[in-house]
């Protein structure tokens, strides 16, 4: 292979990673559409959802959109700087951990302040 080749193949992939990033990160922004649509429906048409609703606001939404949030953020931020990297407790996250170590403790913080707020 020349290394005019080699360059293509990857640029290639270097685009290929970059639009399945921002694919998920649609799709992400999709499905929170997609949920509060679910939402807002249930308000108008189901008297049983408004009364679970009420009585357990931060589960029916604190939680998935937590979910979302997290994963949004995460998302954007490893492909606006680059790859998620840190050190901490002794451990070494990189590659792959990275994100998913990151996705954790941002869940967690939102959990957490929806719990301590609640």
């Amino acid at each position: 292979m020349t290394e005019d080749e080699v360059n293509s193949a990857k640029s290639d992939r270097n685009l290929a990673k970059e639009s399945v990033k921002w694919a998920t990160i649609f799709v992400a922004g999709l499905l929170a559409v997609v949920y509060l649509f679910w939402i807002i429906w249930g308000f108008n048409y189901d008297k049983r959802f408004i009364d679970i609703l009420y009585e357990h606001l931060a589960a029916v939404i604190g939680v998935p959109g937590s979910i979302i949030v997290a994963f949004l953020l995460v998302s954007v931020l490893e492909n606006v700087s680059g790859a998620i990297k840190f050190e901490g407790l002794g451990f070494k996250f990189e590659g792959a951990s990275g994100p998913i170590v990151m996705w954790v403790i941002v869940f967690l913080s939102l959990i957490g302040g929806i719990r301590l707020l609640w």
